[in-house]
């Protein structure tokens, strides 16, 4: 464990297991997945992600776009010819995300990966908001500032 600057920094999330009420959160969601049939609508929501991750994937500093599913990241880094990582005390990742929060988007950062998880039900207009966004706090807070 460590500062963000020592690049040592313990990234984590609580996942409340066993917690009753967490519980019975879960399992009416399931019934929600088998009612609407929100697995079978996956396949094209993956696509239309794919789709628009493509417009960051040309901006500066973006070193990487990588996705799985829904789930998506976005490396972002101070030189792409070379691959230099930005200094970790710079947190351009969380800096990022703070200017994204300009659109109406609250997004996670781990150091300078941008991290997307999305809710399955994500309409068109909502991924064009949340790619935008993240394009926005790209420019904002990387190209635009010194």
């Amino acid at each position: 464990l460590g500062p963000p600057e020592a690049g040592r920094t313990f990234f984590h999330g609580h996942t409340y297991t066993g917690n009753a009420l967490g519980c019975a959160a879960a399992l009416a969601t399931l019934d929600i997945f088998e009612r609407e049939s929100l697995v079978d609508g996956l396949p094209g929501r993956i696509e239309a992600l794919r789709l628009r991750l493509e417009r960051i994937r040309d901006l500066p500093h973006v070193a990487d776009v990588r996705q799985y599913g829904l789930s998506a990241g976005i490396q972002l880094v101070k030189d792409t010819s070379t691959g230099e990582a930005f200094d970790p005390a710079e947190r351009r990742g969380m800096s990022v995300c703070l200017a994204a929060r300009d659109k109406g988007v609250f997004l996670r950062p781990l150091g300078d990966v941008i991290v997307l998880m999305p809710p399955l039900t994500l309409s068109d207009l909502e991924l064009d908001q949340l790619v935008d966004s993240i394009a926005y706090g790209i420019v904002t807070a990387l190209v635009d500032t010194p």
